[in-house]
C-alpha cells in the first residue's frame, strides 16, 4: 500500500509543478505590469520551488543530497508568506485604497528581508529553523528548530493579512461580477499556504499512520491544483481591461495546452513501467512508442474539445461566435481572387486562341493588373506604352450594355489588344480582361458555336461577380476597422465599469478615451497641430498623457499635447527594415507630411503617388491607428496612476 501511495504522490507533485509553472506562464504573459499579477508570481515560484524539492526528495537515497534538497526547497517556503503581504498590498492599491496600501508598503519590504534572514539561517545549515532529525520513510526529514515557530507566526500573520485585504476589497466592489471574482479569490487564496507550509514539523509523523499521512498529502496535492487554478483565474481579470470572454477563453486555451497536456503525458510515463511489466517488452520501446501516438493524439483531442469549451463560455454570444468562426472559410480573399482570375483566363483564352490575356481590377492602390496568363513581357509593354491610369477613363466611357457578349464588338482596341470593360449589375466600373488578339479573330473564334459563346460571356460575368464581392467585402472591412476605435472604446468602458469602486466611480465621466467621437477628437486635433481653437479648447487636453507631460515638461497644455500627438505618430514609424512601398511606411509618412511638416493635401498625394480621394480613405485609416496609439499610452498611464506597475 505504502509504495503505491508514494508513486501517486510522485504523479501529483509533478501534476502540481505543472500546474503551477504553466499558470505562472499564462499570468506573467497576460499582464505582467500589474502588481498583483507580480505578487501571484511569487506565490506560484514558491509552489514550484516547495515541490520541487519534495518530487526530487522522493527519489533521493544519498543523506547529504536529502540534507541539501530540504534546505534549499525552503526558498519557496519562505517566499509564500512574503508573497502574501505583497498580494494584500497590491490588491489594496487596486481597490484605490491607496492611503491602507501606503502605510502598508512597508510591510511588504520587511516581509522579504524577514524570508530572505529565514532561508539565510537554514541554507548555512543552522539548527535555529529547522534541524536534521531522524529519517523516516518517504515523509520527514527535519525537525523544527526553537525560531520555526516564528516562522509560522510570520505566516498567519501573512495569510490572515491576505484574507483581511481581500474582504475589504470585495466589500467596496460595486459590481457583481467584481464581487463573484473576489469571492472566489477569497476561497482559493490558501492555495500556496497549503502547498507549501511544512505541517509535519508541527506535527509530529508519529501520530498517524504513514499510509494516512500519504493520502492526506495526495489530498492536498489535488486541493492545490484545483485552488491556484481558480486563484489565477480570479487574478487574471484584475486590471484587463478586455471583454470577460476573451480572458475565458485565452484561460482555457492556455489550460488544455498546458497543464492538461503535461498531466496527460506525466500520466502516460508513470504507467510506462506497469505496461512494461505486463507486457514483457522494455520500457524505451514502450516510451517510444507512447511518444508517437501521444504527439498525435493530444492536439486531435484538444482540437475537438476545445468548441465544446467555447460554447459553455459563448453561451449567450454562441450564435455570433459559431457565424465569425467560420468567416475564415467563407470569406472570399485577395490569394482566392487571383486564383479565379487567373484560372478564368486560362478558360477564357484557351477556346479562343488567345496567346496573352490579363485582368484589370481596383485594389488599395486604384486600379492594376491582378492577373495575367501568357507572356508577362508583352503585358508590361502594353502598360509602358499605354500607362492603366490613362486607360480606366477610356473604359469607363464605353457604353454599357448588360447584354453585351465577346463578339458584339464592344471592346477598346489598345496597340495588340483588345480590352473588355467589366461592370456590376448596376452598370459600375469594375475592371477589364484584356486579349491579345485583333476583334475579327475574337470574333471569328469566339463565334464558332454558341456554347463557346455562352461559355466564354459566363466566365466574363463570373468575373465580374467576383469583383464586386471583393469590393464589397472590401467596404464591409474598412467599416469594421472604422468601427474599430468605438468597439475598444466599449470594451474598455465595461472592463472598467466591472472593476470600479467608489473612488473611481467619479473619474469615469472625465476620460477622454472613452467619449464616443474619441477618433473625430484626434482628428480635429490634427488637423490644427499648428495652432487653433479646436487644439487649444480640445477635451484632449484632459487625457493622462497630457497631464503627464505637462507636469514634467512644464510649458502651455496645447504643447503638452502637440507633444503627445507627436509620440503617437512617432510609435507608428515602421522599422527601417520594413519594404518602404509597405502600408505601414503610407500611414506613416502620409502623417508627417499632412499634420508635422504642414504639407498641402495635394503635394502629399502627388508624393505617395495616389489620388485625392484616395489620399482621403488613407488618412482616415492613418487617423484610426493614431487614436489607437493614444489608446494605449492612456492605457498605460491608467495602470500606473493605480499602481498596476
Amino acid at each position: 500500500m505504502v509504495p503505491f501511495l508514494e508513486r501517486i504522490n510522485e504523479i501529483l507533485f509533478a501534476a502540481v509543478l505543472i500546474v503551477s509553472f504553466s499558470l505562472l506562464s499564462y499570468i506573467i504573459l497576460q499582464n505582467w505590469r500589474s502588481d498583483i499579477v507580480r505578487a501571484l508570481s511569487v506565490l506560484l515560484a514558491g509552489v514550484i520551488i516547495a515541490y520541487s524539492g519534495d518530487l526530487l526528495l522522493a527519489r533521493a537515497q544519498r543523506p547529504a543530497t536529502i540534507e541539501f534538497l530540504g534546505r534549499a526547497q525552503w526558498l519557496g517556503i519562505v517566499l509564500v508568506p512574503a508573497g502574501y503581504i505583497h498580494f494584500a498590498n497590491a490588491l489594496l492599491a487596486f481597490g484605490n485604497a491607496n492611503a491602507i496600501a501606503q502605510r502598508w508598503r512597508r510591510s511588504v519590504y520587511f516581509a522579504y528581508l524577514s524570508s530572505f534572514i529565514i532561508f539565510l539561517l537554514v541554507v548555512l545549515g543552522t539548527n535555529l529553523v529547522i534541524h536534521t532529525g531522524i529519517p523516516s520513510g518517504p515523509i520527514a526529514q527535519f525537525q523544527a528548530g526553537p525560531l520555526f515557530w516564528f516562522y509560522v507566526i510570520f505566516f498567519i500573520i501573512a495569510m490572515g493579512t491576505a484574507l483581511l485585504a481581500i474582504l475589504m476589497v470585495r466589500r467596496a466592489a460595486l459590481t457583481p461580477s467584481q464581487r463573484r471574482r473576489l469571492g472566489y479569490l477569497g476561497a482559493t487564496f490558501a492555495a500556496p499556504g497549503i502547498g507549501v507550509f511544512p505541517f509535519l514539523l508541527v506535527a509530529s509523523p508519529s501520530m498517524l499512520p504513514v499510509s494516512v499521512i500519504l493520502m492526506l498529502q495526495a489530498l492536498a496535492s489535488l486541493i492545490v491544483i484545483a485552488m491556484i487554478t481558480v486563484m489565477t483565474y480570479s487574478v487574471a481579470f484584475q486590471g484587463v481591461l478586455i471583454p470577460e470572454r476573451l480572458i475565458k477563453q485565452d484561460f482555457v486555451r492556455w489550460w488544455l495546452y498546458g497543464p492538461f497536456v503535461g498531466i496527460a503525458t506525466i500520466l502516460f510515463i508513470q504507467a510506462v513501467p506497469v505496461m512494461a511489466q505486463m507486457l514483457g517488452l522494455p520500457a524505451e520501446t514502450l516510451i517510444t512508442f507512447g511518444v508517437m501516438v501521444m504527439t498525435v493524439l493530444m492536439p486531435i483531442f484538444v482540437t475537438q474539445v476545445k468548441p465544446y469549451l467555447d460554447a459553455l463560455i459563448y453561451r449567450q454570444d454562441h450564435a455570433e461566435i459559431d457565424y465569425l468562426r467560420n468567416l475564415p472559410r467563407s470569406v472570399f480573399t485577395r490569394a482566392d481572387l487571383r486564383t479565379l482570375l487567373e484560372n478564368s483566363l486560362v478558360a477564357i483564352c484557351t477556346p479562343l486562341q488567345v496567346k496573352t490575356g490579363f485582368v484589370i481590377a481596383p485594389g488599395e492602390d486604384g486600379f492594376s493588373i491582378k492577373a495575367i496568363w501568357g507572356s508577362r513581357r508583352e503585358v508590361r509593354r502594353l502598360v509602358s506604352e499605354h500607362p492603366i491610369g490613362d486607360l480606366i477613363p477610356r473604359l469607363e466611357a464605353m457604353p454599357y450594355d448588360a447584354s453585351a457578349s465577346l463578339d458584339s464588338g464592344s471592346f477598346l482596341v489598345v496597340g495588340s489588344f483588345c480590352l473588355l470593360p467589366l461592370r456590376s449589375p448596376d452598370g459600375m466600373f469594375l475592371g477589364a480582361i484584356g486579349l491579345e488578339a485583333t476583334t475579327d479573330q475574337l470574333r471569328r473564334n469566339g463565334g464558332t458555336s454558341p456554347e463557346m459563346r455562352r461559355m466564354v460571356t459566363g466566365l466574363a460575368h463570373q468575373i465580374e461577380l467576383a469583383l464586386t464581392t471583393a469590393q464589397m467585402q472590401r467596404q464591409i472591412f474598412d467599416a469594421l476597422r472604422g468601427l474599430a476605435p468605438e468597439m475598444q472604446s466599449l470594451q474598455r468602458l465595461s472592463s472598467r465599469l466591472e472593476q470600479t469602486t467608489p473612488l473611481t466611480l467619479a473619474t469615469l465621466d472625465e476620460d477622454v478615451v472613452l467619449h464616443p467621437e474619441f477618433s473625430q477628437l484626434v482628428k480635429e486635433a490634427l488637423t490644427q497641430f499648428w495652432g487653433g481653437p479646436k487644439l487649444a479648447e480640445s477635451p484632449l487636453i484632459g487625457l493622462r498623457s497630457v497631464r503627464r507631460v505637462l507636469a514634467e515638461q512644464g510649458g502651455s497644455p496645447t504643447q503638452a499635447l502637440q507633444t503627445v500627438l507627436r509620440q503617437a505618430i512617432a510609435n507608428l514609424r515602421p522599422d527601417d527594415q520594413i519594404d518602404p512601398s509597405a502600408q505601414e511606411w503610407l500611414l506613416y509618412n502620409l502623417l508627417e507630411g499632412r499634420f508635422l511638416r504642414r504639407q498641402t493635401v495635394r503635394d502629399v498625394a502627388h508624393r505617395l503617388a495616389m489620388s485625392e480621394s484616395d489620399f482621403y480613405r488613407k488618412q482616415r485609416a492613418a487617423i484610426e491607428e493614431v487614436a489607437r496609439q493614444i489608446l494605449l499610452m492612456e492605457e498605460h498611464e491608467y495602470e500606473n496612476s493605480t499602481g498596476r506597475r
